[in-house]
């Protein structure tokens, strides 16, 4: 792939196997994946399950499991290959330029400390923002977040939270140290019809507001129509095509691209009316 200076993320020739060293190819599971990401814009990573899209995503983070390997490629973030860097360095970026949400919120919150204490940890670990500023900053990314009674909220502990609003302090907690680009992993799966909604909404609003780069990761082709701007698809650990979200739509050129939008029966591929983000009881 071409180099761009417009891309934030670019992904070249990504080979990952289970159990494997440097050599040898048995047992990959991504085959070559080369993908990349405008800067300012919300990219879909689409495919049925066990496509790649959520190793791609590890990969990118260095999040690998332990027996799990990446065996060729590079991942260029802002034209530097995070897979070269230290292992304390990795640790440094991840979170302060790339955040990740998750499917489960849940899992994502410590079970035995308030929202207050696990963001208030992420702004000392990422900022120079004294403790007793802590508080003020956590309510402000709380509200950010469509978030009104952020004082409670703070407050509560995660069994406390609605699946939505454990949703929304997630992403309120990825947001504060900053990060360029957003990874969201099927960040509304474990929600209801509305509530998914509102999240997929929220995230698209802070994406244009804070100029953030945003990849979502996706089996619905009508999320990549209705909130995305370009679109990767990949089937069985490759990538079969990407481009902008109206090409992929309209004029998919790879068999399974063309399969995947006949399946998805989308009524529209025309984005709907914007409303403002409702507001979380």
């Amino acid at each position: 792939m071409a180099e761009n200076a417009d891309e934030i993320l670019r992904v070249e020739d990504l080979h990952v196997a289970v159990g494997q060293s440097k050599s040898g190819t048995a047992g990959e599971i991504l085959r070559g994946v080369s993908l990349s990401i405008e800067t300012g814009s919300m990219t879909g990573l689409v495919g049925e399950s066990g496509s790649g899209k959520s190793m791609t995503a590890r990969a990118v983070m260095r999040q690998l499991p332990s027996n799990v390997t990446v065996t060729h490629g590079r991942v260029m973030l802002n034209q530097r290959d995070l897979l070269e860097l230290p292992v304390d360095l990795m640790r440094t970026i991840r979170g302060a330029q790339i955040a990740m949400v998750f499917q489960n919120p849940k899992t994502a919150l410590h079970p035995m400390l308030s929202v207050e204490r696990q963001m208030g940890e992420v702004a000392k670990s990422h900022s120079d923002v004294g403790g007793s500023e802590r508080g003020d900053l956590v309510r402000e990314y709380l509200e950010l977040c469509g978030i009104p009674d952020s004082a409670r909220v703070a407050r509560a502990y995660p069994h406390e939270l609605s699946g939505g609003l454990a949703q929304r302090v997630v992403i309120a907690m990825a947001l504060l140290p900053r990060p360029e680009l957003l990874i969201a992993d099927e960040p509304t799966t474990s929600l209801d019809a509305t509530v998914q909604r509102q999240i997929l909404e929220l995230i698209r609003d802070l994406q244009q507001r804070l100029h953030l780069s945003v990849l979502m990761i996706t089996h619905d082709l009508g999320i990549v129509a209705h909130f995305c701007d370009r679109a990767v698809v990949m089937s069985r650990g490759l990538v079969v095509e990407q481009g902008s979200r109206d090409q992929i739509l309209t004029e998919p050129s790879a068999d399974y691209t063309k399969r995947l939008v006949a399946a998805s029966r989308l009524e529209t591929l025309e984005e709907e009316p914007r409303q403002p983000t409702p507001q979380m009881p």
